[in-house]
């Protein structure tokens, strides 16, 4: 399983635009996305910090995934991806470099190219 980060910022923005603070996105939700990779990237998030979710595993597969809300960091992190312009940037930055994506690189670049546009 790889991680997804069009989908961890999909989850994220989802998790965002609920109505509710109780809110559930399970792997079911996202149809445009093979269900494990949802669930796995619900568990990458929730075990980051960036969301509390409740996760069901058995020894072969996720059984349950589902994102409940963002965390304070994980606000920080979608404020840092959630502009399109800012993200483009963002990945081709890894791209040019070869770079793979974490969090923490992510939200650094992320910052960099945010204070480039604003200063």
């Amino acid at each position: 399983m790889t991680r997804n980060w069009e989908l961890i910022r999909k989850i994220l923005v989802l998790l965002e635009e609920s109505t509710t603070p109780k809110t559930a996105i399970g792997a079911k939700d996202l149809k445009e996305y093979p269900e494990q990779d949802v669930a796995y990237n619900i568990r990458l998030l929730s075990e980051a910090g960036y969301i509390e979710a409740n996760i069901s595993e058995s020894n072969s597969k996720i059984l349950l995934a589902l994102a409940r809300r963002l965390t304070n960091t994980g606000h920080d992190l979608l404020d840092t991806i959630r502009n399109d312009t800012v993200w483009g940037k963002i990945k081709d930055k890894f791209e040019s470099k070869g770079m793979d994506m974490t969090f923490e690189m992510v939200i650094s670049v992320g910052k960099t190219i945010v204070e480039s546009i604003l200063i």
